[in-house]
């Protein structure tokens, strides 16, 4: 595949305002009845669901609440009823759930040193709700374990062992179905069912790349990592990861680093990432303002390989595809030991910034209608050293979700199709009408990072 600079496309230097959508009881609700169709399968009498501040995600996903300060645990029964365990500063932030749920406050949920008035033993709590001896209760971490490393994975958890002795009081007979909820292919979390979900994070992509595209503007030789981030013009919306800016190659190699005082010095490495729940942006690269002969032979060598690998992956993750045939595809690219590739070429996102992937050797999942992508490769040489990563967020849409989307959100799908017609025309990536770029910076890859001008196409 022959990699050619050209004139950035226009759509890649605009800055969108776009509409925030926001979800109601009746969202909330929606994923609850696919949890109860779940509890009937399994036979299950009750669903645990345990979180704390970093991994919060699957609270949130039914409820709304995220786990901010302390432990909680979001609880359902078969007959549908929903309880919330929290301590006392979540007790009031659980008020933001946007329907009826039972709340209890169990004080060891608490920071250390708060009060502890009227404290009931976290067992006593469980049977309050109902649980009991013959109860079959399915509990939900953040991890689910898998045959070929451990004996009896649904019986092995993840959640503070204090939890599960308190549980044991009352029964013995739960497990992990941690599975069910963001295992591949089939997980509740790891599809989106409603195109209202497509629009939330559309926003949530295109407020990323706006930042991102301020972080690029604002870089110069001079200024400091901390100046830089100043720059960035966020609003106070979570975010999924700590934002980072690094210059030089070895804050850059360190990768998941706050930034600090360092200057940028023009010609070595940078990297800039920023993410909001549900979708992340990031670019690292060289700090130049153009061509030169010390330099090409590593754009030419390292970074349009990297690019075009990028390129493959948008060409071949649409609509039923395989996610082996995939990997296969990209690591023939960058799969040489020179390119240092670490994890997956690519994984699903959700409002944790990584939720699983389908991306690995002989990986026989298919990509199904609804899935919520990261294409994410990072790619490291050492020697000179030298980083890539041109990420963004897509999604997976069948025709019927297409149609829907184009009904209920008009602007949403046209901007989605813009966008698809830049990246064809002007990047030169042939991407499938399933595959859905939710921001204008899609593939969009400055060789030069101090300029803005000249990007990677085919």
């Amino acid at each position: 595949m022959e990699i050619n600079v050209r004139s950035v496309p226009y759509l890649a230097q605009t800055e969108q305002q776009v509409h925030r959508p926001e979800f109601d009881a009746e969202d909330y609700l929606q994923r609850i009845n696919l949890l109860s169709e779940l509890m009937k399968t399994k036979n299950l009498d009750y669903v645990i669901i345990y979180g704390d501040r970093e991994h919060f995600a699957s609270i949130e996903y039914f409820s709304s609440y995220d786990c901010r300060f302390e432990e909680g645990l979001w609880i359902l029964d078969k007959s549908g009823n929903k309880h919330i365990i929290v301590g006392n500063e979540g007790y009031g932030y659980s008020y933001q759930i946007p329907y009826h749920i039972h709340r209890h406050l169990y004080h060891n949920f608490s920071l250390q040193g708060q009060p502890k008035h009227d404290q009931r033993a976290l067992h006593t709590i469980f049977s309050s709700i109902g649980i009991n001896g013959n109860s079959k209760v399915g509990i939900v971490g953040y991890k689910y374990f898998v045959d070929d490393l451990f004996e009896n994975p649904e019986s092995l958890f993840d959640i503070p062992e204090y939890i599960l002795s308190e549980l044991r009081k009352i029964t013995s007979s739960f497990s992990n179905i941690t599975k069910d909820i963001t295992g591949l292919p089939s997980g509740i979390r790891m599809r989106i069912h409603n195109v209202k979900e497509i629009a939330w994070i559309e926003y949530v992509a295109t407020k990323s790349a706006a930042i991102m595209k301020r972080l690029l503007d604002q870089m110069q030789p001079g200024i400091s990592e901390l100046e830089l981030s100043s720059k960035a013009a966020i609003d106070f919306m979570p975010v999924t990861m700590y934002s980072l800016v690094n210059f030089g190659a070895n804050h850059v190699a360190i990768g998941l680093r706050s930034p600090d005082n360092t200057i940028l010095k023009e010609g070595e490495a940078f990297g800039l990432c920023y993410s909001l729940r549900g979708s992340l942006c990031s670019r690292t690269g060289l700090a130049l303002k153009g061509p030169s002969a010390e330099t090409e032979n590593v754009i030419n060598n390292f970074y349009k390989p990297y690019w075009s690998a990028i390129a493959t992956w948008y060409e071949n993750v649409k609509l039923n595809a395989c996610a082996g045939d995939v990997y296969e595809k990209v690591m023939a690219i960058i799969g040489e030991e020179r390119f240092g590739v670490m994890l997956n070429p690519g994984h699903n996102i959700g409002m944790d910034e990584w939720t699983n992937s389908p991306f690995y050797p002989n990986s026989n999942l298919s990509l199904p209608s609804g899935t919520h992508l990261q294409c994410d490769m990072i790619c490291v040489n050492q020697e000179p050293y030298c980083s890539g990563i041109c990420e963004d967020t897509v999604i997976i849409a069948d025709e019927t979700m297409r149609e829907e989307l184009q009904q209920k959100y008009p602007e949403v799908y046209a901007r989605i199709v813009k966008r698809q017609e830049m990246m064809r025309t002007e990047l030169g990536i042939q991407i499938d009408d399933s595959l859905l770029p939710m921001s204008n910076l899609n593939g969009v890859y400055f060789p030069y990072g101090l300029n803005r001008d000249l990007v990677f196409h085919k």
